[in-house]
């Protein structure tokens, strides 16, 4: 798409072990639109909200602090605002959906 944005702001939620609920959103750089599954490649960037973590449990606070870099899936709705609900085992990994390369590419 010659259209394409070049960044775009992401809202991810997550519910934590303890039961709270938590907001990030990331400023994110634009890799590419894959029309058919109407989702955008991004690498996620700075995080904007929240301001702080410091009432957050270290394990999930070290888990948000290294998502910027991390490449993503996020479906086009991402870019109005809506907030993506995703499980707690996606920062930790357990589920698959931000890749620290390329997801593109294969890796050995």
């Amino acid at each position: 798409m010659s259209d394409s944005p070049q960044h775009i702001t992401v809202s991810m939620g997550w519910r934590l072990p303890d039961g709270r609920r938590i907001k990030v959103t990331c400023q994110t750089s634009v890799i590419g639109y894959e029309a058919d599954k109407d989702r955008w490649l991004v690498v996620l960037g700075q995080m904007i909200e929240p301001a702080t973590l410091d009432d957050i449990p270290e394990e999930t606070r070290n888990l948000l602090l290294a998502l910027p870099g991390k490449w993503a899936y996020v479906p086009d709705e991402a870019r109005n605002g809506t907030v993506l609900p995703l499980k707690y085992e996606t920062l930790t990994g357990r589920i698959r959906y931000f890749y620290a390369q390329d997801p593109r590419v294969k890796q050995d």
